[in-house]
This record gives C-alpha cells, sequence and structure tokens, in this order.
C-alpha cells in the first residue's frame, strides 16, 4: 500500500516535468495553408503551471509526511517486537535450564531408585531366612510341647 503510494506520487511528478518540457519546448511550424487565418492556440499561463507545481509539491509533501509517519510506526512495531523476540527468548534459555536441571534430578533419583531396589531385595533375603529359621524355631517349639505333653500325659 505505501509502495502503491510512492509509485503514484512518482508518476504524478513525472507526468507534471513532462508536461512542463512540453509547454517549453516551441512546437513544430505548421505548414501554411491558404490564405484562412487560424488562431494560434493560446499559450498557458506561467502562473497556472507554477501554482500547479506548488500543488503538486504540496501534494507530494503531504504523501512524503504520511509516509514518514507510518515508516517510524513501522520502525516502532519492529522495535516491539524484536523486545518481544528478546523476550521469548530469554524464557526459553530459562526453560532449557529448567530441564537440564529436572533431568539431573530425575538421574539422580533413578540412582537412589535403583539404591532402594539394592537394599529392598537384600531385606527379602533376610525376611525370607528369618522365615525359614523361624520356621524351623517353631518347629522345634511344637515338636517339644508335644514331647513334654506326652511325657506328661504318661506319668
Amino acid at each position: 500500500m505505501r509502495a502503491l503510494r510512492l509509485l503514484v506520487c512518482l508518476a504524478l511528478v513525472l507526468g507534471l516535468v513532462r508536461t512542463a518540457r512540453a509547454q517549453d519546448e516551441e512546437p513544430a511550424p505548421r505548414p501554411r495553408r491558404a490564405r484562412t487565418a487560424a488562431r494560434p492556440a493560446p499559450a498557458p499561463k506561467p502562473d497556472a503551471f507554477l501554482r500547479q507545481l506548488a500543488d503538486a509539491q504540496r501534494g507530494l509533501g503531504e504523501a512524503m509526511q504520511q509516509l514518514k509517519e507510518e515508516l517510524d510506526a513501522i520502525h516502532g512495531e519492529l522495535a516491539s517486537r524484536q523486545d518481544a523476540d528478546t523476550a521469548t527468548d530469554q524464557e526459553v534459555k530459562a526453560l532449557r535450564d529448567e530441564v537440564k536441571g529436572l533431568y539431573v534430578e530425575s538421574s539422580s533419583l533413578k540412582q537412589q531408585i535403583d539404591a532402594l531396589k539394592e537394599d529392598i531385595a537384600g531385606v527379602n533375603s533376610n525376611v525370607s531366612g528369618f522365615r525359614t529359621f523361624s520356621g524351623f524355631f517353631l518347629a522345634i517349639m511344637i515338636v517339644a510341647l508335644v514331647l513334654i505333653l506326652v511325657l506328661s500325659i504318661r506319668r
């Protein structure tokens, strides 16, 4: 849209410049015909041309001012987008650091879990050994009680 405005303004200036050059040049002499008197076209007044040129310059000045304002707005928008991009990049870096920390924590937790599994396996083997030992002990106690009962009944 801005480029279109600029092209229209340039086309207007070129058209005015061509018109000015065409008016400055003398027309080629026309062959004379019979004695019929034809009036030559009146020469354009320089004041009208100067007014046209001044109006065109004012229009171009206004268009240039609008383009400058739009360009300033674009620069402001670009700066705000760059600030947003910088903030996003910093946020991404912080999140990456956090992920690295979480990875380290999860690795240490995995190591602790593996160590606990080994401890639990050791406790399980101790408990099964204790069960076996306590089973033998209970069996001996039951046999002893039966013997005591049998001996006490015989008397």
